[in-house]
């Protein structure tokens, strides 16, 4: 997160020293809200544990074309960090599968091949983390690739119709059939978990 941040500062100097006389630099920020939902398509997990009761190691993969529709809402910052480039950054809240939500902070990056003043087609690129608010959302990450159409409302405001294709990582909790009850940390060796989604949203911003 620190190289992150450090490339993101870097950027945000190196578009202010180029393009220096065309805008005012705080011109070039923009809030907004997005909104939308995620239709998961396929899951795949890997779960390998201690069964407590039977004393042996027990390993469970699978890929699962399981249907599920969660929704996401964030708070955006995006800069204009060129003529048809912009950067974001986005905070919310998001539903990643079936009763599992958390709080993700995103970094996107955004092409506008007719200009980010001109209404057109647009293509993005984002990742990022889940803020920890439990012990395992630390080991959430996700990345999108998409394309929306963007329209200008006034000088400074877009409003934007985004579809994407998003694949998240995840360590989940692990249920034992045989027990009925979620296996303790201690007796889980591996908790993997991938979702695979697509995310249909729109975004405003000032």
């Amino acid at each position: 997160m620190k190289k992150l941040f450090t490339y993101f500062c870097a950027l945000l100097i190196c578009a202010q020293s180029l393009s220096a006389g065309e805008k005012d630099f705080f011109s070039r920020f923009h809030p907004g809200l997005e909104w939308g939902y995620t239709a998961t398509c396929f899951n795949y997990h890997h779960f390998n544990y201690l069964d407590k009761s039977i004393g042996f190691r027990i390993s469970d993969k699978d890929w699962e074309s399981r249907y599920n529709t969660n929704a996401f809402v964030y708070g955006t910052l995006d800069f204009d960090l060129f003529r048809t480039v912009s950067t974001s950054i986005l905070l919310g809240f998001e539903g990643i599968d079936r009763g599992r939500q958390i709080i993700p902070l995103l970094g996107r990056v955004s092409y506008h091949p007719e200009g980010l003043d001109n209404d057109g087609i647009f293509i993005f690129l984002d990742g990022g983390i889940a803020i920890k608010n439990r012990e395992n959302d630390k080991y959430v990450n996700q990345s999108q690739l998409g394309a929306g159409y963007s329209m200008v409302l006034s000088e400074g405001s877009r409003l934007c119709f985004k579809v994407g294709f998003r694949v998240a990582y995840d360590r989940p909790d692990v249920w034992d059939p045989i027990e009925e009850e979620y296996v303790s940390a201690d007796n889980i060796r591996c908790n993997d978990a991938w979702y695979c989604a697509f995310k249909f949203g729109v975004s405003l911003s000032f």
